[in-house]
């Protein structure tokens, strides 16, 4: 893999390649692109490793047709393999209204690998094929031609060591006997709602301290019109429109454009270009049917006793570097939650290899069957 090939820009030799990577077991992916400026990601590259070959496809180039592409990505006998790809997943159900089938995510396999969360590339490789990684070339304009050959050859580089290190995780989970402990996490991973934007649901992830039922619904109509605004002017929706402001207007109901003028965060330009869309959004949430307004979140009726979530934390902590794992991998903040809160029904660390490694000695620890102690910097397990 020394001779780099030139960028594929053709149909035929992009049509070739598919077909011969067709035939291995699994083949490293990676993707340049460029998302500062716009709501879709500008695909610039497209990089894939087998064990024999590498190969850089230009997806701007012009008459370039993916199908084939989309063929090996959806073939079910070649695993895709992928670093931190939620973007690059993001990408291709984009463009193929589906996601690659098989995947394989190594930032979540290196959870297993002792690596601990969310590992960065670099690391993984150092840890793997003890190669220093120059990312130097990370940040530059991918969409510019001709590629100059530093951008090319690192490009290339991280599908190639990609690959490498893909046959030496596997190796090694397969060898610890921890294959199935990955299973879940690679099938969230692989599910297409994470990927699907839905207009309508797009204000669940802004931050805000609205209560009442009328006010969320403003703010779902004000997200919704900033959503589909920006996917219709190809923006970044906090160009639209920031957070903070949908959330101002959404609790001061504005009724008229002078009234919008004097909400906090809404600037003249705001009011010129938007703001008609912003007060008919406001006045369609207002007039909607209340059985349609979003209800506010339920607290929990009974809060978490924080000593016990800390001894828990502590526990998790301590469990996951015996054996090696990120305590992600086991146990997440609501699972430790709801175990201190005493609820046992369908909690996954009481299910399974997490059971065994945790959710045992959490349930000893609540019975009081167990303590802990500290010994030095090291935490220590003490039956009583």
């Amino acid at each position: 893999m020394s001779n780099k090939p030139p960028l594929i820009s053709d149909n035929k030799t992009l049509e070739d390649i598919c077909r011969q990577f067709a035939d291995y077991p699994h083949i490293a992916v990676d993707t340049e692109f460029l998302r500062e400026t716009t709501y879709y990601p500008k695909l610039c590259l497209i990089q894939m490793a087998s064990a024999d070959a590498a190969v850089a496809i230009d997806p701007l180039a012009e008459h370039l047709d993916l199908s084939p592409l989309f063929a090996l990505f959806t073939n079910p006998n070649v695993v895709k393999v992928f670093h931190a790809g939620k973007q690059d997943f993001e990408i291709f159900f984009q463009l193929m209204n589906t996601l690659p089938t098989p995947i394989y995510d190594t930032q979540i396999a290196a959870m297993v690998c002792g690596l601990g969360d969310q590992v960065g590339y670099d690391r993984l490789i150092q840890s793997f094929l003890n190669i220093q990684i120059d990312k130097s070339s990370q940040f530059t304009d991918w969409s510019l031609r001709p590629l100059s050959p530093k951008q090319y050859n690192y490009a290339l580089d991280d599908v190639i060591h990609l690959e490498r290190a893909y046959t030496l995780i596997t190796e090694n989970i397969a060898k610890a006997g921890r294959d199935m402990w990955l299973t879940e996490e690679m099938q969230q991973i692989a599910h297409p709602d994470q990927y699907q934007v839905n207009p309508s649901q797009i204000w669940t992830r802004i931050k805000h301290r609205i209560n009442k039922p009328q006010g969320l619904n403003r703010l779902k109509h004000l997200g919704q019109w900033r959503e589909q605004t920006a996917q219709r002017r190809n923006q970044p929706r906090q160009r639209i429109a920031k957070d903070d402001m949908l959330v101002s207007v959404a609790q001061q109901n504005p009724s008229s454009i002078e009234d919008l003028s004097r909400v906090r965060g809404v600037n003249g330009h705001i009011v010129k270009q938007y703001g008609r869309d912003i007060i008919a959004a406001i006045d369609t949430a207002n007039t909607e049917d209340k059985q349609l307004w979003p209800t506010p979140p339920q607290r929990p009726a009974k809060p978490a006793p924080q000593a016990t979530a800390d001894l828990l934390k502590v526990l998790l902590k301590h469990c996951a570097e015996e054996i090696d794992v990120a305590s992600r991998l086991i146990a997440n903040n609501q699972d430790i939650e709801d175990l201190a809160r005493g609820k046992t029904k369908e909690i996954k660390v009481l299910k399974g290899w997490r059971y065994d490694v945790f959710g045992q000695w959490a349930e000893k620890l609540l019975t009081g069957q167990i303590a802990l102690s500290a010994d030095g910097a090291k935490t220590v397990i003490i039956s009583r």
